[in-house]
C-alpha cells in the first residue's frame, strides 16, 4: 500500500469562501443563489473546524487550539496526519488558493482580500504574492482572471460561522 495515497490533497480539503453563485434570470439580470459547500470534508470535528477557520481567514493555530482544548502542536500533527505535509506548508498552500480565488472571482479591494484570507493587511498581501507568485496582487488578478470571472461568486467578508 502506498502511504502517499492515504493522504488528503488540498483539493480534498479546501472549503470555498464563496457563499453564492451568479446566474441570469429570464430578463438577463444577474442574480445570486446560495452555493452548496461541503463544510465537513473530513468528518472529523477538529479537522473540519480548522479548515473552516482557514477559509474564514482565522488560521491561527493557537487560537483554535485554545478553543478545542489542545495545543498548537496537536493541530500541526493533525494537519500532518491528514495531508502528509508540515502544517506551515499546508496552510500556505491553502492561503495561496484562497487568495487566488478571491482575486480572480471578486472585485474586493486588496485590504479586504488580505483580511479575508488571513494574511492581515494589504502590505502583507503584497509581500505574500511577490514571494509566492512573483508579482503584485493587482498583477496576479489580471493574470488569472478570465472573461466573466469577476462577480461570478458572492462572498461575505466576515462570517461569524460557516
Amino acid at each position: 500500500m502506498d502511504a502517499k495515497k492515504d493522504f488528503h490533497t488540498l483539493d480534498d480539503l479546501y472549503i470555498s469562501p464563496f457563499t453564492s453563485v451568479r446566474y441570469y434570470d429570464d430578463n438577463g439580470q444577474p442574480r445570486y443563489r446560495p452555493l452548496e459547500r461541503n463544510l465537513h470534508p473530513t468528518g472529523l470535528y477538529a479537522a473540519d473546524l480548522l479548515l473552516q477557520s482557514l477559509t474564514l481567514g482565522r488560521g491561527s493555530l493557537s487560537d483554535l487550539a485554545r478553543r478545542l482544548g489542545c495545543s498548537s502542536r496537536d493541530l500541526s500533527g493533525l494537519i500532518r496526519c491528514l495531508t502528509g505535509q508540515p502544517s506551515d506548508q499546508f496552510r500556505t498552500a491553502y492561503r495561496k488558493r484562497l487568495v487566488t480565488d478571491l482575486l480572480r472571482f471578486t472585485d474586493l479591494p486588496l485590504p479586504d482580500i488580505a483580511a479575508r484570507s488571513g494574511i492581515g493587511r494589504k502590505r502583507n498581501l503584497h509581500l505574500f504574492t511577490n514571494l509566492h507568485f512573483g508579482c503584485t496582487p493587482e498583477e496576479l488578478r489580471h493574470r488569472i482572471r478570465q472573461v466573466g470571472d469577476a462577480g461570478r461568486f458572492g462572498v461575505e467578508l466576515r462570517q461569524s460561522r460557516l
